[in-house]
């Protein structure tokens, strides 16, 4: 009896020890998991102006998407009201890239009266992904309480023309007090921004976290659950390239 007793001992141990070992191994969180979610503002884009709503328009060449690619369109990272928030004077568009022959773009941005605001010629990266576009600080600052119309169209031939591929999307500057974007970059911030519908200022914190990071599984499962919650699903595993 006491040698069974001593055996059941041991195998207790073995067990015991075996439970902690295992609670000390990370465990990987799915994106369902990653606890990030857009919350919609209240706000809406001018319809006045934008172009299809917003849409792509799809009529130039480049060999724009590829048959072998997944995603074949120019897609912006927005939300379908095709607007969102920040509080940046100066914030990051994201815009999904397909593969593409062209190796130029033209990007505008222009207030609601079409008066203009700043435009450049952009180098389109080499290969497919997400293109952040970073309004430099040369850049005029936007102004609080201010909607702002951006547009990227992509430049086929040696010139841009009217055929050629354009999206645009919608930016509104706000004022927010207490502003988080003083604090340290983290998930934990990009969620208390999406909650807060600031959208811009949500996607670019995980944007700098999966480019500082880019082994770290749950900013990237972070940053899928975020674009999922505003159904950009085929985006969300898409890296950033530039």
């Amino acid at each position: 009896m006491a040698k069974k007793n001593k055996s059941f001992f041991k195998f207790t141990l073995v067990a015991v020890s075996f439970l902690l070992t295992i609670s000390l191994i990370p465990i990987w969180i799915s994106p369902a998991e990653a606890r990030i979610k857009f919350k919609p503002p209240v706000t809406s884009a001018p319809t006045e102006g934008d172009y299809a709503g917003g849409a792509s328009r799809d009529k130039g060449s480049c060999a724009i998407g590829k048959a072998s690619s997944k995603n074949t369109s120019v897609v912006k990272l927005l939300p379908k009201s095709n607007i969102g928030l920040t509080a940046k004077q100066r914030p990051s568009i994201m815009v999904y890239i397909p593969a593409t022959t062209a190796q130029k773009a033209f990007f505008s941005v222009q207030d609601e009266n079409f008066n203009h605001h700043y435009q450049t010629t952009l180098d389109l990266p080499q290969e497919a992904g997400v293109m952040e576009i970073k309004l430099p600080a040369s850049a005029p600052a936007l102004s609080t309480g201010k909607k702002y119309q951006y547009s990227l169209a992509i430049i086929c031939g040696e010139y841009l023309e009217p055929d050629d591929r354009l999206i645009s999307g919608w930016i509104e500057r706000v004022d927010k007090k207490g502003n988080r974007l003083d604090r340290k970059v983290s998930v934990e911030l990009a969620s208390e921004l999406a909650a807060e519908g600031m959208w811009y200022d949500a996607l670019s914190t995980l944007a700098e976290l999966r480019k500082s990071q880019p082994s770290n599984q749950y900013v990237a499962n972070s940053w899928q659950q975020l674009l999922n919650s505003v159904g950009l699903n085929e985006i969300a595993q898409e890296s950033i390239v530039n």
